[in-house]
C-alpha cells in the first residue's frame, strides 16, 4: 500500500511539474471561423499530407505534415509564445504535431476540436488547390 502511495505521488508530481504541458484547450470550429472572419485568426497549421491539403484545407492554413514538423518548425515563422492551431483529419496526427512543437518549447498550441471532420460537419468552407473558390462538403 505504501508503495502504491509513493507511485501515485510520483505520478502526480510528473503531471504538475514545470514544463509538463498538455497544450491549450481545443478551439471549436465555429469559434475559429468567427476569429478568421474578424481577421483575428491564429496561425493555422494543417498537418496532413500534401495531397490531403491540396484536396481541401482551412482558408489560410499552412501545410507541414505531422512527421516533418519537428524538422521544419522554422517554416512556421512563429514566435514560441504565438498561438498555433493544429488540425488533421481526425485529430491523431495533430496531437502528435502538438507534442513535437511543445518539445521545441512552443507554449500556446491548440487543436481544432474535431479536426477537419468537425469543420466540414459544421458546413464551414474549405479551399483547395484546384480552384480559387471555397468549397463546401
Amino acid at each position: 500500500m505504501a508503495t502504491l502511495r509513493v507511485m501515485l505521488a510520483f505520478l502526480l508530481l510528473l503531471a504538475v511539474a514545470p514544463g509538463a504541458r498538455a497544450g491549450d484547450a481545443p478551439v471549436a470550429p465555429a469559434d475559429l471561423a468567427a476569429r478568421m472572419a474578424r481577421h483575428e485568426a491564429p496561425l493555422i497549421v494543417d498537418v496532413r499530407s500534401a495531397k490531403e491539403y491540396a484536396d481541401g484545407h482551412l482558408p489560410g492554413a499552412l501545410n507541414i505534415p505531422h512527421d516533418e514538423i519537428a524538422g521544419r518548425w522554422t517554416a512556421l515563422n512563429a514566435r514560441r509564445d504565438q498561438e498555433i492551431v493544429l488540425y488533421c483529419h481526425s485529430g491523431r496526427r495533430a496531437g502528435l504535431a502538438q507534442q513535437a512543437l511543445e518539445k521545441l518549447d512552443f507554449s500556446h498550441t491548440r487543436l481544432l476540436d474535431g479536426s477537419i471532420q468537425a469543420w466540414q460537419a459544421a458546413g464551414l468552407p474549405l479551399r483547395d488547390e484546384h480552384g480559387p473558390e471555397p468549397k463546401h462538403d
